[in-house]
């Protein structure tokens, strides 16, 4: 039942994120803890949805724009995590953390694919609607929008619970086999929300993007060092 939730939470996102509503619920700052939430960990979700949204924040739906599914990515990475964490009674630490998002990252690609095929499909759609509103057949028009709407859906409810499942199968294999390897993984989750937080600085379209870029790298790269040596 834990996967079936992360795939209907999955492709209702994939829908909202483009096809309806768009009211940003599909962002990986709010799918994410939902995700963690439908699975029993709330917590778990918003520290790796949290991190995302920065990485993911120039990841905006313009037009025929078609970047990264930061969607499917996001809700894959989190799933993941806590069900690696849940499989491994840690719950979500950092390096589990950095662990799901490198297992789910190629999902964010695989999405992206997905748009383009789900994009020349209702290319198709639109042509029929407008020979059935032009033949006087109202319903066969409203069927095409909605077989529009499924195909994200299906596509994202799909592939989700695969990379979910995928993680939570492979980095507790990791943690297990390499316990050694969770001190490193925690410098790299460190390092790697200090590049998050990097490209969300240079994700704003202004003049001083650049500073902007390198200084929020180099804060929170700092305040990664000084927690880690706190503890």
């Amino acid at each position: 039942m834990s996967y079936l939730a992360v795939g209907i939470l999955a492709g209702l996102a994939a829908v909202e994120r483009k096809g309806f509503l768009q009211a940003m619920i599909s962002r990986p700052i709010a799918i994410a803890p939902l995700a963690g939430w439908a699975l029993g960990d709330v917590q778990g979700g918003i520290l790796v949805g949290a991190a995302l949204e920065l990485l993911w924040l120039g990841a905006v739906n313009l037009g025929a724009a078609l970047p990264v599914h930061e969607t499917l990515g996001a809700v894959t990475a989190a799933a993941g995590a806590v069900v690696a964490g849940q499989s491994l009674g840690t719950g979500v630490t950092p390096a589990v953390a950095i662990l799901s998002i490198l297992v789910c990252a190629p999902f964010a690609l695989a999405g992206r694919r997905a748009d383009v095929l789900a994009e020349r499909l209702n290319e198709q759609l639109a042509v029929r609607a407008e020979v059935a509103l032009a033949g006087g057949d109202p319903a066969a028009a409203v069927r095409c929008n909605l077989y529009g709407l499924a195909m994200p859906f299906l596509l994202a409810a799909a592939l989700a619970p695969v990379g979910a499942a995928l993680a939570g199968r492979l980095v507790p294999a990791v943690l297990v086999r390499v316990p050694s390897a969770a001190g490193p993984l925690q410098g790299a989750w460190i390092g790697f929300v200090a590049l998050a937080a990097a490209a969300a600085a240079r994700a704003l379209r202004a003049r001083k993007a650049a500073p902007l870029f390198f200084g929020a790298f180099a804060v929170t790269a700092l305040a990664g060092v000084l927690l880690g040596r706190l503890r």
